[in-house]
């Protein structure tokens, strides 16, 4: 797999936000709490101080990124991963800007009190979701991504039909919890995204072994010899 893209992309996160680190670093007063955590309704709840709070999020994105540069090689399925190289890529890429948005989230409300960042967070979050679901229905049968049940790997019949379904519920639960995001406060629009996605992961876990039944070339692992 060449993934020099998203190689890239993430080096260059990683790098913006040490940098944005170090800029925070010298314009915060000595032992300002940085908020790192916020509840329900976008107020924070949770602060830390000093290096951990600025470099914390920075160094979680260089091990994400190195990890998603060593996977490739640890996936048993490595030729359906290759297949599906664009989910791969869209969710490395994914993740590591949702990290960097969240950082630069972080920072401002340090340097800028009383600013709500959870409506900015979820929509983020579901912009994601939205890249996901895009590209998850493209995906070939693996054990490091997907809609990953034991009807799902023991079938390309249930994990094809499953990840189509699931692909459009991702989709549709990012759609509406943005929605929700631009439209209505912190805690309501988070917890219409919340319902929405555990409606989509128990109905794709659900409908992986209806399809599941309904493939007969299902592996059951019976091993009983007549």
């Amino acid at each position: 797999m060449n993934n020099r893209i998203p190689l890239i992309v993430s080096v260059a996160a990683v790098a913006a936000m040490f940098g944005a680190s170090t800029w925070a670093w010298f314009h915060l007063a000595p032992g300002t709490p940085i908020p790192i955590h916020w509840d329900i309704d976008g107020r924070p709840n949770g602060f830390a101080r000093g290096p951990f709070a600025l470099f914390m999020a920075p160094a979680i994105a260089a091990l994400m990124t190195a990890l998603f540069t060593a996977l490739p090689w640890l996936e048993p399925r490595r030729l359906n991963l290759a297949s599906s190289a664009k989910f791969y890529r869209a969710t490395w890429i994914g993740l590591i800007l949702l990290l960097a948005a969240t950082h630069g989230v972080t920072l401002y409300a340090a340097l800028h009190r009383g600013v709500e960042v959870g409506s900015i967070v979820v929509a983020c979050v579901c912009l994601l979701m939205i890249v996901f679901g895009n590209y998850l229905g493209k995906t070939r049968s693996m054990f490091l991504g997907g809609v990953r049940t034991p009807w799902t790997l023991s079938s390309e019949y249930s994990w094809q039909r499953t990840h189509s379904l699931a692909g459009k519920l991702f989709i549709s639960a990012g759609a509406l919890g943005f929605a929700a995001a631009l439209t209505l406060p912190s805690k309501p629009a988070t917890h219409i995204f919340l319902y929405a996605m555990a409606l989509t992961l128990v109905l794709s876990v659900v409908m992986s072994y209806v399809y599941w039944r309904r493939d007969p070339n299902r592996q059951t692992g019976d091993l009983t010899q007549d």
